[in-house]
């Protein structure tokens, strides 16, 4: 029997699904006191730009409720997937806050303008969900599959979606706070203020978290991989007249952490981009720049090495081997670790109800980013690739972009309410909001600057309906034009650190220069060393005299894509309250402009699609006392043109993104909630993705997937998908304590998840040390509620309770083609903690 089959029976004979899916809905309140055997409370999602039960909507979405969010010391987004099938979510590049998301195969290429999957906070797209932001929510949505009609920004994966709690008609709170090992200390709240019932309300919220980190970095003290942040939530609700209403949400947030320890983890001394460099370039320089004793390369001093090859590969082979003596906690490094991000979000929605079936909604959105950060991607001292970034010389913001959203939706009911529509359209804009660059130090002692200035815009038009041919059998679909634009203004800078000023000039006016005279060596030695114009796209002269090109120039690009995009399906809801559903999608992601490419090769990339038939069933079972939901999905999609950062042929080969191949995703995912009895809730969910990559034809310089050849060209299409995992499950269950209400409700919960091997990186085949291996998490809370009859609740939890070691994110280079070098990002141990709340006004009940 096949493993698609084998995966198909267990889902269907298991049935796993989401532990939220046991919890309260976002609409009522206290609803996770309402579980009993008769049943769940009824969750409200808004899948569909409306609101509507979960049980009735044909399309596979998970949910998460404020008491999932609230069951951790600090919730970070990688918790999402215990909660969502078909969900994964890693670290990348070299900061844990720095999150992809992959839904049913599809998530993020290094390079790409846009993600696969779409992050919302209150239906405006935002870049990425990070920890300050769970806190005070509706909900958290997980929509899989195609997005290609309703939502602000199409896209081809699913999309990830925050709202706030909105102000409510009542004066009430809260005030919560948690602590913990590794210093844990997190403390949230809100108040909710009628101001003139009925007509303006107000909510204020925030979080503030701080928690010591659990990597030490034993050459300064320093704690990374901690927590600090502080957020704060505003939302003023004004209902001047009777049909009107308006909402504006601000939220910001400021993340001032000590940054991600990235583990030393391998070596690949035949790499081709490493050593060979220095040993081709390193007489430049003869004498000037030496190798500390801690591994820094730097101007030469007293007692350091001259720099080589040889130095330079015995001293990271010394590095590698402390550190696999430390162990994975602790790192000795002494460039600068810092992530101070500042995010600021503005929604402003507008309803307007022009009669009882038809209503007219405006939201508006504002999204300002800036984030100064350093690194270390190879996780080294004198590190071939440090990620410096805003620490580099001169360095500038490493993000600092600014967003404009607009989306205006009609939608109502017609023909006695047996017809739903909604038309709209959308537009958005993303552009710098000042200075920033992307800041390197590469192969031990050459400043990278990369300046790389995008503007993009985005406009659509929508339609999309469900007509009850019957009041069981329905009828849905859609379409959308979408028309995408982008401006690329960039640039990349090459200097020297200081300190082989005088090496340089020995070197012009001696016998392997040719004897320059010394005025000629000075000038050439002043422009090789000449300021870089930080956060400028200009003519850069000094980029000539190590390329030896006249000049680097400002490279500009523009690109323009057009798509249609669309949805149709059918429902039926049997009368026992069984819905069945099939739906056909289709969603894309648009294209973009590389800043280099070899010549003859056009520097733009194409849109990718996908189309997806999707097929599910949603029960809700009663019997002998007992209550059972089990939902089910099963699909399987067409991938074309995958965007994916490749290398590409030329007098030197340049790294751009390309569509390199065509895909087949298949897969089903299950959820379930059982409860035999009053006070016992058992759950969990499933999820089995099968995703393979069409095979290509080699090239002519050679296959792509041998990582023996010190050039690889193009993308090997025996790749595993990146994050996406074959198997993953998670099992739930909560047991309420049989003691009288009078002294509160007491249960004791737990979650066991676990996942099978996932490739980190998309070069699994080249790079095999990049796979993780299977593991397995259990999480416990135990959860007093209105202790005493008193509106306080108490709670214990414990998070990796095996204290499982495992990856999160891998910067894997050892390939001979590529530099060599292998960094890695793991999850965090185990941690314990108490929570206290206290409940006023109307959160008091």
């Amino acid at each position: 029997m096949t493993s698609w089959k084998i995966a198909l029976y267990a889902g269907v004979a298991f049935g796993f699904t989401a532990p939220a899916l046991a919890q309260a809905a976002p609409a009522a309140p206290q609803a996770d006191d309402a579980t009993t055997a008769a049943g769940v409370a009824d969750i409200v999602v808004t899948a569909r730009r409306t609101t509507e039960k979960l049980q009735d909507v044909p399309v596979a979405v998970s949910v998460l409720t404020p008491k999932t969010l609230e069951s951790k010391g600090t919730f970070n987004p990688i918790d999402i997937v215990q909660s969502a099938p078909g969900l994964n979510v890693t670290a990348s590049i070299s900061d844990r806050n720095n999150l992809t998301y992959t839904i049913r195969g599809q998530g993020f290429s290094f390079g790409t303008v846009f993600p696969a999957v779409i992050t919302y906070f209150n239906d405006v797209p935002i870049a990425r969900l990070t920890q300050g932001q769970f806190f005070d929510l509706q909900s958290v949505q997980v929509l899989r599959g195609p997005q290609g009609v309703n939502f602000g920004r199409v896209t081809d994966g699913g999309n990830v979606i925050l709202t706030a709690q909105a102000p409510k008609d009542e004066f009430g709170g809260f005030a919560t706070g948690k602590f913990g090992d590794y210093g844990l200390r997190t403390f949230n709240g809100a108040i909710n203020v009628p101001l003139v019932k009925d007509t303006v309300l107000l909510r204020v919220a925030g979080e503030t978290a701080r928690r010591d980190g659990f990597t030490t970095n034993i050459a300064n003290g320093q704690r990374l991989d901690n927590v600090a942040y502080d957020s704060i939530r505003v939302g003023l609700t004004v209902r001047p007249v009777g049909g009107l209403e308006n909402t504006t949400t601000f939220q910001y947030q400021h993340t001032h952490d000590n940054g991600t320890a990235v583990i030393f983890s391998g070596l690949n001394t035949n790499a081709s981009g490493l050593f060979p460099t220095i040993a081709k370039f390193s007489f430049l320089f003869a004498g000037a720049y030496g190798i500390a004793p801690n591994g820094t390369v730097r101007a030469i001093q007293p007692g350091d090495t001259p720099l080589s090859a040889a130095a330079y590969q015995a001293s990271l082979q010394s590095q590698l081997a402390a550190q696999q003596a430390r162990g994975v906690r602790a790192v000795n490094l002494v460039d600068p670790s810092y992530s101070d991000r500042k995010n600021l979000y503005l929604v402003n929605a507008t309803t307007l109800n022009l009669s009882d079936n038809i209503q007219l909604k405006n939201i508006f959105g504002y999204v300002r980013e800036r984030e100064d950060e350093a690194s270390n991607f190879s996780a080294s001292n004198g590190a071939a690739i440090l990620t410096c970034h805003s620490a580099c010389p001169g360095g500038l913001l490493f993000t600092n972009q600014q967003q404009l959203s607009e989306e205006l939706r009609l939608s109502g009911k017609l023909l006695d309410g047996r017809l739903n529509f909604a038309l709209g359209g959308y537009l958005d804009e993303q552009k710098p909001a000042g200075p920033g660059e992307n800041a390197t130090i590469n192969v031990a002692i050459l400043n990278r600057v990369g300046v790389n200035n995008n503007t993009t815009k985005s406009r659509a038009v929508y339609g999309s309906f469900e007509y009850a041919v019957t009041d069981a059998f329905k009828l849905n679909g859609g379409v959308r034009y979408t028309h995408d634009s982008t401006h690329s203004e960039q640039n990349t800078y090459l200097q020297p650190l200081a300190g082989g000023q005088g090496a340089l000039f020995n070197f012009l006016t001696g016998p392997f220069g040719g004897s320059l005279p010394a005025a000629v060596a000075n000038a050439v030695v002043a422009a090789t060393f000449a300021p870089i114009p930080h956060g400028q796209c200009q003519l850069y002269a000094v980029g000539g005299v190590l390329t030896g090109k006249a000049g680097s120039s400002c490279v500009v690009r523009d690109g323009a894509f057009n798509a249609t995009t669309w949805q149709a399906g059918a429902s039926y809801k049997f009368g026992s309250g069984q819905l069945v559903y099939a739906k056909v999608s289709k969603g894309y992601r648009p294209g973009g402009v590389n800043g280099t490419a070899p010549p003859g090769i056009d520097p733009a990339y194409k849109p990718e699609t996908d189309v997806s038939i999707e097929g599910g069933i949603k029960s809700d079972f009663r019997f002998d006392g007992m209550f059972l939901r089990t939902n089910f999905a099963v699909y399987t999609d067409r991938y074309k043109g995958i965007q994916k950062n490749v290398v590409l042929p030329g007098p030197v080969p340049v790294s751009s993104v390309q569509n390199v191949d065509n895909a087949r995703i298949s897969g089903v995912e299950g959820e379930i909630t059982f409860i035999p009895t009053d006070g016992v809730t058992l759950g969990g969910n499933f999820a089995y993705t099968h995703a393979r990559f069409d095979k290509l034809i080699p090239t002519a310089v050679g296959s792509p997937c041998d990582p023996t050849q010190t050039t690889t060209v193009g993308f090997c299409s025996d790749n595993r998908f990146n994050s996406v995992p074959k198997f993953q499950f998670a099992l739930n269950a909560e047991f309420a304590l049989p003691v009288d209400r009078k002294y509160g409700r007491i249960s004791i919960g737990g979650t066991l998840f676990h996942q099978s091997s996932v490739a980190l990186t998309d070069t699994s085949a080249l790079n095999p040390q990049s796979i993780e291996a299977p593991h397995t998490t259990v999480d416990l809370n135990v959860d007093w509620k209105g202790v005493g009859g008193q509106p306080v609740d108490l709670g214990f939890f414990v998070t990796n309770l095996t204290d499982k070691t495992y990856r999160i994110g891998s910067n894997n280079l050892l390939q001979n083609s590529s530099v060599g070098t292998l960094g890695s990002i793991y999850a965090a141990p185990r941690m314990y903690g108490f929570s206290i709340k206290y409940r006023f006004g109307g959160d008091a009940r």
